[in-house]
C-alpha cells in the first residue's frame, strides 16, 4: 500500500562517471548497509505475499497519487462494497487537532458503505471518552462488534518513526517545531484496519531473536501491520519450540549463528512445512549457511557489484557496489514490481544441489552476467549472482502443505 504523497521530491542527477573496481570496492566496505537492511523493505512488499500463500481478501496494494487527496482508490471501493459487518470508526480529537484532508477521506469512507459509521469524539468535552474507548487522544478507533475486534490507530505521525493517518517531518519538527505534512498515508491504514477487524482470522509473524538481529524497522513494521499482521518475538532456546499460530518466521540479518539445538527445531520446521524469511550479510554463520545450503542456495562471501547496472549517481562513493538488481518478469513474486529496487553492499548466492530432493529454488532478483563479487582487492570473481531467491517443497499428498524459504 502506497501513501499518498503530498510534497514532490526533485529527481536526483544520474550523469556521474564510472569509477575503477579497486576504488569502488573501498566505497562499498566505507559506506555498505548490509543487504539484509537496505533490502528489507523492498522484500517486505515484494516477497510476503508469496511467502505466506496470499493476504487475506481486501488486503490490496494500493497505487495512491497525491493528486487525489480525497479520492479512494477503486481498489478500497470495491472492497467496501463487499462489507457484510458493520463498522465504527471513532476520532478521539478536538475539531481544530483533525486534519481538513482526513476528515474528508473519513467521511467518504462512510459515504461508500452503509456499514460505516464514523463518529468524532471531543475527549475534553466527554472526558469519559478515553476510558470508554481504552485510547488516547488523537486516535482513531476502527472496531467491529461481530468480531469484536478493535485496531487503534494514530491520527498523526511522525516520517520514519510513528505511524499516523497523516505524518509530519520529523526533521522540520525538531529544527523549526513547526509541523510540515509530507504523507496522507489515511486510505492504506484505514483499509487494512477494516479488513483486519471482520477477519476472524489470526496471522502471527515471529521476529527470530537471540542472535544479534537487526530491527525490522519503522516502514517495513507499518507494511506488516497493514497487512494485517501481528508480529512477537522468538527466542528458540528460552521458549523451547515454535507457537502453533506461527505463520512465519523472519530473521532479519543475525550477527551470530544459530545454536545447533536452533538449528534443529528451524530445520523440523521447515521440513513440516515451515514458514523461514531469512535475510543475511555475515558470510560466515555456518548453521545458517547449512539451512540454506539444505535448500539449494548456497552463500558466498564478499560483495557483489555489477558493472552493468549500477547506480552512476553514486559511483563516487560505491563504485559499482550500489546496484538496480534484475528483478525476474516471470516470477509470480516480482512480475507486477514497476520500479527499480536498490541494493548497497549486496551478499551473493549461487544455486547449489539440494539436499531436499523436492526443494525447487526460483531466484527473483539477480545481478546481471556482467557482475563480479568481490572479497578484497585479490580476490574478485566474475560472473552472475543471486541476490533474492525462494525455495519451496511441496509434499507429496498433501497439496496444502508447503515449505518455503
Amino acid at each position: 500500500m502506497k501513501d499518498k504523497k503530498i510534497e514532490n521530491v526533485p529527481e536526483v542527477d544520474t550523469q556521474m562517471e564510472k569509477r575503477a573496481l579497486t576504488k569502488s570496492a573501498h566505497g562499498s566496505r566505507r559506506g555498505a548497509y548490509s543487504a539484509a537492511v537496505s533490502a528489507l523493505v523492498i522484500a517486505i512488499v515484494i516477497v510476503l505475499n508469496l511467502i505466506l500463500g496470499g493476504l487475506q481478501p481486501g488486503t490490496l496494494e494500493f497505487d495512491i497519487s497525491g493528486k487525489k487527496m480525497y479520492t479512494i482508490s477503486e481498489q478500497s471501493v470495491d472492497f467496501l462494497k463487499t462489507l457484510n459487518k458493520d463498522i465504527s470508526i471513532v476520532v478521539l480529537a478536538q475539531d481544530d487537532a483533525i486534519d481538513e484532508r482526513l476528515l474528508k477521506l473519513m467521511n467518504n469512507y462512510a459515504k461508500l458503505s452503509s456499514h460505516i459509521t464514523l463518529k468524532i469524539v471531543d475527549p475534553v468535552l466527554d472526558p469519559t471518552a478515553l476510558t470508554k474507548y481504552n485510547a488516547r487522544e488523537n486516535n482513531v478507533i476502527v472496531s467491529c462488534p461481530d468480531t469484536n475486534k478493535t485496531k487503534i490507530l494514530n491520527l498523526a505521525g511522525m516520517e520514519g518513526y510513528q505511524e499516523g493517518l497523516i505524518l509530519y517531518d520529523a526533521m522540520y519538527y525538531q529544527y523549526y517545531n513547526q509541523l510540515q505534512a509530507v504523507y496522507l498515508d489515511a486510505e492504506g491504514l484505514l483499509t487494512s484496519a477494516i479488513n483486519n477487524v471482520i477477519s476472524e482470522a489470526q496471522n502471527k509473524i515471529y521476529l527470530l531473536n537471540g542472535h544479534n538481529e537487526a530491527e525490522p524497522g519503522a516502514n517495513a513494521s507499518s507494511y506488516l501491520s497493514k497487512a494485517n499482521y501481528e508480529t512477537a518475538g522468538l527466542n528458540l532456546l528460552t521458549d523451547g519450540s515454535i507457537p502453533e499460530d506461527c505463520r512465519l518466521i523472519l530473521c532479519n540479518n543475525p550477527a551470530a549463528d544459530l545454536a545447533d539445538d536452533e538449528f534443529d527445531m528451524l530445520a523440523s520446521y521447515l521440513r513440516n512445512g515451515g514458514k523461514l524469511m531469512l535475510f543475511l550479510d555475515y558470510p560466515n554463520l555456518s548453521n545458517f549457511n547449512t539451512l540454506l545450503e539444505i535448500y539449494g542456495l548456497q552463500m558466498q562471501n564478499g560483495y557483489v557489484g555489477d558493472n552493468d547496472r549500477y547506480y552512476k549517481a553514486y559511483a563516487q562513493d560505491y563504485g559499482i557496489f550500489c546496484i538496480y538488481p534484475v528483478l525476474s518478469a516471470a516470477s509470480d513474486i516480482t512480475s507486477s514490481v514497476t520500479t527499480d529496487a536498490f541494493l548497497r553492499g549486496a551478499r551473493g548466492m549461487l544455486q547449489v544441489t539440494p539436499q531436499r530432493t523436492g526443494a525447487v529454488v526460483t531466484p527473483f532478483m539477480t545481478s546481471s552476467a556482467d557482475a563480479v563479487l568481490m572479497v578484497d582487492e585479490n580476490n574478485v570473481t566474475e560472473g552472475q549472482y543471486i541476490l533474492g531467491a525462494v525455495a519451496t517443497e511441496t509434499y507429496a499428498g498433501k497439496a496444502d502443505t508447503e515449505t518455503r524459504l
